[in-house]
């Protein structure tokens, strides 16, 4: 099968790709069965989690590398190895290259693995084509609101509402008291929007794996314009103040630390800073929208995929390092090295305190959400983050953004 244009563009970068950087000695190795892997995080997360493998595997040595940058870089390097003939045995299929691997016939289907058995049907579904499964992952990452339990309690609440127009008629008793009520990052998609569609999807019955491609007659205006009008009330009545474009996430970081600003969308990377300031916080889903209900913003991790052109002993050391990967051992190195959250059954989380409740009542039940785009995620994204400054702005309305959005889709269609 060839490969799509993208992968083979992509070699024009051969620059960018990291050197292979054996975990051990390839000299003191001979008679071992080596596997590469090409990791989604840095060197120093991953080399603990390699090592305890190969203690437990001393048949298997893995070769690790990993992308240097952003997530744009590890994409761009794993279309240039596949374009080269250089496909990792084990890598991470991500979104920005999921349907390139898919289409290229690149990642060993894994549906009927053991180790799959244990992944929840949402961290599945993105990687799933024509009912097989081509990637696992066993953890994911969760975006949630952060609120000042003390300020909350200035204006008589205990806890974040459940729906929008109850978070919003908050807000302006915040507003009253002379705090800010919420901020969202504008630089980037909205965190909030995302799981308040997210719920709204979940309430309908719709399969959120499947948009955007619902078949003829979905479209942005059709799905989009009633939530992004129901999104908008927080602007219309002053929740998130239209200032807020202009202010990246490290500022308003500093105003909920400083007791300036009473609830912000965050996560557990930001806990650490939150705990050195002394603030009294908690977490909380976002509200839901009308016919959605709670939900927060999140999606599976990067799965791990298998070089669909291995096969004998390094196929059987590939699978057995999957296996591990969603073991109890594997798991727990993974929450400790890289901070990331399982979802399997295989182990349950140890998370911060203030994010057990969500852990318990959404993460583990599948009840979080992220646009995961089927094509040219990086322009989708940014036309999105554009569209929503000017509506924070009042420079446009859902129905003129939602527009915008299809044409964008339509432009760049392949």
């Amino acid at each position: 099968m060839k490969l799509s244009k993208t992968i083979i563009a992509a070699v024009a970068a051969a620059a960018m790709i990291v050197p292979l950087a054996a975990c051990g000695s390839g000299t003191a190795d001979s008679g071992k069965t080596t596997i590469t892997y090409f990791s989604w995080n840095n060197e120093n997360q991953v080399k603990p989690i390699i090592e305890a493998f190969e203690k437990a595997n001393p048949d298997i040595k893995v070769d690790l590398s990993t992308a240097q940058g952003e997530a744009a870089d590890y994409a761009q390097t794993l279309t240039t190895r596949a374009a080269g003939n250089q496909l990792p045995d084990v890598f991470h299929m991500s979104i920005e290259t999921r349907n390139e691997v898919l289409d290229a016939g690149l990642a060993k289907d894994l549906t009927d693995e053991p180790f799959m058995d244990s992944i929840p049907d949402t961290n599945k579904d993105l990687y799933t084509r024509d009912g097989k499964v081509y990637g696992m992952s066993p953890t994911a990452w969760v975006g949630v609101i952060v609120y000042n339990k003390d300020l909350l309690k200035k204006v008589g609440y205990d806890s974040v509402p459940e729906t929008i127009d109850e978070f919003c008629e908050l807000g302006k008793k915040l507003q009253a008291a002379g705090i800010t009520p919420y901020m969202d990052d504008p630089t980037v998609v909205s965190g909030s929007f995302q799981p308040m569609l997210g719920g709204y999807y979940a309430k309908q019955g719709i399969a959120t794996s499947e948009w955007t491609e619902m078949g003829e007659g979905g479209s942005f205006e059709k799905q989009w314009t009633p939530i992004i009008k129901e999104w908008q009330k927080l602007i219309d009545s002053g929740t998130m103040p239209k200032e807020v474009v202009g202010v990246n996430n490290d500022q308003i970081k500093q105003q909920f630390m400083t007791g300036q600003l009473a609830m912000f969308r965050s996560g557990p990377w930001d806990f650490p800073d939150l705990d050195s300031s002394g603030v009294d916080y908690a977490t909380a889903p976002f509200p839901a929208v009308e016919g959605g209900e709670p939900y927060v913003g999140g999606g599976p991790d990067s799965p791990f995929a298998i070089s669909s052109k291995i096969d004998g002993d390094k196929l059987k050391a590939a699978e057995k390092f999957l296996a591990f990967m969603n073991s109890e051992e594997g798991l727990k190195l993974e929450e400790k090295n890289i901070g990331q959250i399982s979802v399997s059954s295989e182990y349950a989380a140890d998370v911060a305190p203030q994010l057990q409740d969500i852990y318990n009542d959404y993460v583990t039940t599948g009840k979080y959400y992220w646009t995961n785009w089927s094509q040219n995620g990086n322009v989708m994204a940014t036309e999105m983050t554009s569209q929503w400054q000017l509506l924070i702005q009042g420079s446009t309305d859902a129905a003129s953004v939602a527009k915008h959005m299809d044409e964008t889709w339509k432009a760049n269609a392949k």
